[in-house]
């Protein structure tokens, strides 16, 4: 009887590790080399273990000594696993419950036989397979690798006719950053013209766009703007195998995934090679601003390029006299005929500018009225979690929390100098996905909030040490710091910390597979 206890109390802990591991995997999209990285910069989440492991050596000597220790693995499991707030909660969809069965079946099959046979080898394996749980979904995951592979190309294909039978007017919107904010403006400027679908969120793998076709899209929408991810699975070339845009957007070409690229210049080949195929459309409309967009362009012959800039002569379209407050902005939009328009808008921030006239750019090119254009940019849609005012009374709060990156920071600091002489706190973990360049841009960040801030949370103590470093060597007041290893810490300490007139600053938000 104290054998079935134990292996009972096993199997528990399989199940409740299995859906920590399956969260990690989902959200690091399936991909075995993403996922086993996670794995071995996680083996600190396995605390339990020390106490799974006891056990496991005490069930050869008397289950009945190992009860206990199993009990208590299986306590912390579940307060690590289970009753820990999830950011971005585990979505059953129909791959992640093929992977759930599959999984589930095996160790089941496992399990019994361990009941009935009771052999050495038996044994160690079923425990194995709660002990290392996120390796052994790695593994059932390779494997069922060129299944789900079978099935995603029946979708897509699937989303490739209806998109060809249908035909709409495509507008696709890629670049390192901007992506989501400029799609977003794009939608605003031009939906009340035309009936217009847009890829929801931050849809823009080869999948999402997939799905997006397949449930979304009909015969009544003229036209579809699309995300492109330049870090997707399948590389841009199945992307534009399944949507041909007339219009192609570049909002910029940077460092953000860079841990997915071996340089700064695959980065530009990609974004390079994306511009000269002639499935990316026969325009393109880019952000003359950025350096390497102007390297690129040089390159591109065949096709029309738009260039938009901020007070840059050699731009087609140039936004100008850029006046900001804390309730938007207003700037002089010169076209290529030298004929000028005034523009009010809600949006504030010269990165977020840059989008929005990249986007209102667009919309002139596929005829938008420009009255329409110009009345409808004073109160634009903008995606949440960016520079999104989410309290404003006493103690002003921005969340600025989407996926940061180092033009995004920069521009959020700008904003918060708006703010005049009011104390200003910024709350960041730093930057994610920037690779072997995260240390450095961590340090540039650290003098760049010496600038800006009053008072800086650190969230991570070891990830932000080399923020921490630069904030320092900029002659930032160490006092001033905080460290902390969570956001629970960081609200826990605003109920004394905070006083009216504080305008706190929420940059970037660390999802729960980096944490």
């Amino acid at each position: 009887m104290d054998r079935i206890i134990f292996l009972l109390i096993v199997a528990t802990s399989f199940a409740v590790r299995s859906f920590y591991s399956l969260h990690m995997l989902q959200l690091e999209e399936y991909s075995e080399k993403k996922f086993l990285r996670w794995i071995f910069t996680h083996l600190d989440r396995y605390f339990a273990n020390f106490f799974f492991l006891i056990s496991i050596i005490l069930y050869f000597v008397h289950p009945l000594y190992a009860i206990p220790f199993v009990t208590i693995s299986l306590y912390f499991d579940i307060r690590k696993f289970i009753f820990r707030k999830q950011k971005k909660p585990l979505k059953f969809t129909k791959r992640l419950r093929r992977l759930l069965y599959v999984s589930y079946i095996i160790f089941i099959l496992f399990f019994i036989e361990v009941i009935i046979y009771n052999t050495l080898l038996l044994d160690i394996t079923t425990f194995s397979l709660s002990l290392f749980n996120s390796l052994y979904f790695w593994v059932i995951n390779g494997l069922m690798t060129p299944v789900e592979k079978l099935i995603n190309n029946y979708y897509y294909k699937d989303a490739a006719r209806k998109y060809r039978r249908l035909k709409p007017l495509t507008i696709a919107v890629t670049g390192s950053y901007g992506k989501t904010s400029t799609k977003y403006y794009i939608y605003h400027l031009v939906s009340d013209h035309f009936n217009t679908l847009m890829t929801p969120e931050s849809y823009n793998t080869t999948m999402g766009i997939t799905r997006t076709i397949r449930e979304k899209l009909d015969k009544s929408h003229d036209v579809f703007v699309v995300e492109l991810a330049e870090n997707d699975s399948y590389g841009y070339k199945k992307l534009l195998n399944l949507v041909q845009p007339e219009i192609s957007i570049l909002t910029s070409i940077g460092i953000q995934h860079f841990e997915e690229f071996d340089s700064m210049d695959e980065i530009i080949e990609t974004f390079k090679n994306y511009l000269k195929d002639e499935k990316s459309g026969k325009m393109l409309i880019v952000n003359y601003d950025d350096e390497n967009i102007k390297k690129v362009i040089n390159e591109i012959g065949n096709k029309e390029i738009v260039k938009c800039g901020i007070e840059n002569a050699e731009a087609d379209y140039i936004a100008k006299n850029i006046r900001q407050d804390k309730n938007g902005s207003k700037f002089t939009l010169l076209t290529p005929n030298n004929v000028s328009f005034e523009i009010e808008t809600n949006i504030f921030g010269i990165e977020n500018i840059r989008d929005l006239l990249l986007a209102i750019v667009t919309a002139f090119e596929i005829k938008v009225p420009v009255e329409e254009v110009i009345e409808r940019a004073k109160n634009v849609e903008k995606p949440k979690h960016r520079l999104e005012i989410i309290r404003n009374d006493t103690i002003t709060v921005i969340d600025d929390t989407f996926n940061s990156n180092p033009n995004g920071f920069k521009m959020a600091l700008e904003y918060l100098s708006l703010y005049g002489d009011r104390r200003k706190i910024v709350v960041t973990p730093g930057f994610v996905e920037l690779g072997k360049k995260e240390a450095e841009e961590h340090y540039k960040l650290g003098k760049l909030l010496a600038k800006y801030a009053d008072y800086v949370f650190l969230v991570g103590k070891e990830r932000t040490q080399k923020i921490k470093e630069g904030l320092l060597e900029s002659k930032f007041p160490e006092e001033k710091i905080v460290e902390v290893d969570t956001l629970d810490e960081v609200t826990e300490k605003f109920k004394q910390f905070l006083k009216p007139g504080d305008v706190v600053l929420f940059e970037n938000d660390l999802p729960d597979n980096y944490m």
